[in-house]
Formats: structure tokens, sequence, C-alpha cells
């Protein structure tokens, strides 16, 4: 069996899945946009820089040979991003959306597969499916479909109730237009399925609202990094805590990540807590009441991922009330850290976590449930560190080669 896989950026869940395949030697190609040459990631290091497509795009050496790369959707896309000028101009509109790359992407990888001999399987994701798996059903080749994130129409009624629910945080959800050919291409996509991989059982329920579509779900939860292996202890081992608990939220500054619902609480929590906020905005409207929420507490943007990690490593609990979520990579980066986390039943954490052992699962916008979990801790040295324990456990149990044990599972049998 050889099987061809792609994905526009090369994220972690698509170099794991790739990995999964090299280690089966079943990888025939890893289609994806950008490939930074390895010189050009350790020169960033030694100039110090923090960001980067040069530092993000990186991929596994068992799958490196196997990479093919078309660069131009992404180039285009990236270009008109960084400039307003060229964003808002003709050219701009016509080629740099992020839909326009998708596109493009998904037809260069269909064109590839065509002349691509011995395929017996193609994977793809969400956005990036359609001509493939057209091209690839033209040749009973099979199609497996991967859905990191929860099916739109059940983010679209989320994204509706939060809007009425917060409206002065409206202006951060995104829009969601049920008859946009993206939304629809999406539906197009789970039609072409043989396979449906998602990583929660979140996002397989939400799947009931599609409309009916031929292909089995299977669901394969992403893994935790191993961080854990460098670490002695969790970060907060006191039995009577020295400091005010150190609540950390990581993620977009958006109602959709349920932010308010955190600020609520912690409003309410007084002085045995602190709040750092690691994230960027994610809407050029302005927000007043975010801007309240950044100006109140700690506010720290444009972090390394080894920044973000650092930052963890001196924090207590991540709280994450997000509203809609696939499974959270922050959640599981956290109790690869040692920390505890706070989190919706809507994270994708729900059925892999048990309630009040390695984390607290609460309802969506649900500030009161936030509070209450945070002044447990606060209050409770001894809670906390058996809590931080019980999820740097859970973390090493729930490892990424464990994701790719899971998934060649399903895709090999």
């Amino acid at each position: 069996m050889q099987i061809l896989i792609s994905h526009l950026t090369g994220n972690l869940n698509s170099c794991a899945a790739a990995q999964a395949y090299a280690e089966a030697g079943i990888l025939a190609e890893f289609h994806t946009t950008l490939v930074v040459p390895s010189w050009l990631r350790r020169l960033s290091v030694g100039m110090g820089w923090k960001s980067g497509i040069w530092n993000r795009r990186h991929f596994p050496n068992e799958v490196r040979p196997m990479l093919r790369a078309h660069p131009m959707p992404e180039l285009l896309r990236l270009a008109c991003r960084s400039s307003a000028r060229l964003r808002h101009s003709r050219f701009g509109r016509r080629h740099g959306s992020l839909d326009q790359a998708l596109l493009r992407f998904d037809l260069a990888v269909s064109r590839a597969l065509v002349k691509r001999r011995g395929l017996r399987a193609v994977h793809a994701y969400m956005d990036t499916a359609e001509q493939t798996f057209l091209a690839a059903r033209q040749r009973g080749i099979r199609t497996i479909y991967e859905l990191p994130t929860p099916y739109w129409r059940f983010t679209r009624e989320m994204v509706k109730v939060e809007a009425e629910c917060q409206p002065d945080w409206a202006v951060t959800l995104p829009v969601m237009d049920e008859d946009s050919e993206a939304m629809l291409r999406r539906d197009r996509e789970l039609q072409l399925a043989d396979v449906v991989i998602v990583p929660s059982e979140l996002v397989r329920d939400s799947l009931k609202l599609a409309p009916p579509f031929p292909a089995q779900v299977f669901v394969v939860p992403y893994g935790c990094p191993e961080l854990s292996l460098a670490i002695s202890d969790p970060p907060f081992a006191a039995a009577s805590p020295p400091h005010p608990l150190r609540v950390l939220y990581v993620g977009s500054l958006n109602q959709g990540k349920g932010l308010a619902y955190l600020a609520e609480a912690m409003a309410n929590l007084g002085e045995v807590a602190t709040l750092t906020v690691i994230g960027s905005r994610t809407s050029v409207a302005p927000c007043a009441a975010l801007g309240r929420v950044l100006a109140e507490h700690r506010h720290r943007s444009g972090l390394s991922h080894a920044e973000v990690l650092a930052e963890m490593r001196q924090h207590d609990v991540l709280v994450l009330p997000t509203l809609y979520e696939g499974l959270a990579l922050v959640l599981l980066e956290a109790m690869a850290c040692g920390l505890t986390v706070i989190t919706t039943t809507h994270s994708g954490l729900a059925g892999l976590i048990k309630d009040g052992r390695e984390g607290f699962l609460v309802p969506i916008r649900d500030a009161a449930a936030i509070l209450d979990r945070l002044r447990q801790l606060a209050g409770d040295g001894g809670l906390l560190q058996a809590m931080q324990q019980a999820a740097l456990d859970w973390s090493r149990e729930h490892s990424w080669q464990r994701y790719r044990e899971q998934l060649r599972e399903v895709v090999l049998h």
C-alpha cells in the first residue's frame, strides 16, 4: 500500500500523520506549500528570529525525502497578508485570499496524484480535499478525510448564539455564511470520503448536522509532546502556595475561545490569582471589552513556541473556556508541561480525561463554574499538586507515538 498525504502548511497534525505512514513504509508523497531548508531554520535560531515561516515549517526527518512543495499559493497569500496595499488591490483580492490558496493547492495536489502510479490511498484535510478526492475516485484510490475542527454548521450555531449572549464581543467572532462556496465545498468533501478521521468525540458528534455521507467516522485523538521528559516536578508543588494562583490563557483573542467568561471569573476571584493572556487579536475591528481585559491583566503576544512553553512552566493552571474546538493542542502542551487545565466540554478533552483528576471540565458559557474551580485550586495546594501530577502522567501515556499507532490501525485495517 502506498499513500499520498497533503496539507497546506504541513502543521503538527499532518506531520504526525505523515510520520505514521513513513514508519510503516507506506508514505509515497507528502504535499505541502513551503518547505524551509534546514540551513535556514538553523540560521533563524542563530539570528534569534522568534517567528516566521522558517521556524514553523518544520518536518520530521522520516518524511523529508517524500516532501513535495507547491509554494506559489502560500507565497501569494503571505505576500498579500504582509502588505495592506497589496491585500486591498485587485490582484490581492483575486489571488491573495486564504480561500484562493486552498483551492490552488488542492488543484496542484490533484494534478500530482494523476501522475503518480501505485497509489492506494490519499489522505487530505478539510478545505483542500475536493479536487484531490475527485481525481482519486476516478482512479479507484481510497480517500481518507481528516476533519480537525467541529463541522461548520455546528460552529455556525455556536457563533450565532454567542453573538447574542456576548454582544460586546461579537466583532471578534468569525463570520460564517451558510451559502458560501467554502462551506458548501466542505459538504462535498465529506461526500467524497471513504473514511473520516476526527480528533475528538465532539467533532464526531457535530457531524450529525451534516447531510448524510457514506464514510465511517473514526476518532483518533492527537498526542502530547514529549516535553515532560525534561521536567522533574510540576511547576507548583507546594501544599501551601507561597504566591497567588498563576492562571494562564493561551489562544486567539476572540470570543470563540470563551475569553469573556474567563475574564468574568477572574474579576470575581480577587487577589488569590493572577492571569496572563498570551495571544494575538484575530479581528481588525476594535473591541473595547477585549481591550479592557488586556489592560487589566498581563498580556504577551508575538511569542515563539519555545517562549510559550517557557511561560507555561511559570504558571499553575491553563484555562481555555472554548465554545468549539477539535482537540485543543494548547491543552495537550500545557499538560505535558505539568499544568492542570480548566476547559469546557467543547474543547475535545471530554471523554479523554476524567473531570477532577487531570483537569476540570466545565459547561460552555459558565463563568461561575470556572470561578468555582479556580477557587478550589487557589485554596488547596495539595489538590493542585495532585492534579498537576495526574496531568503530567496522562500526557506521557497519550503521546504522538500513540496517535501514530492508532492512525495506522484505522488506515491499515
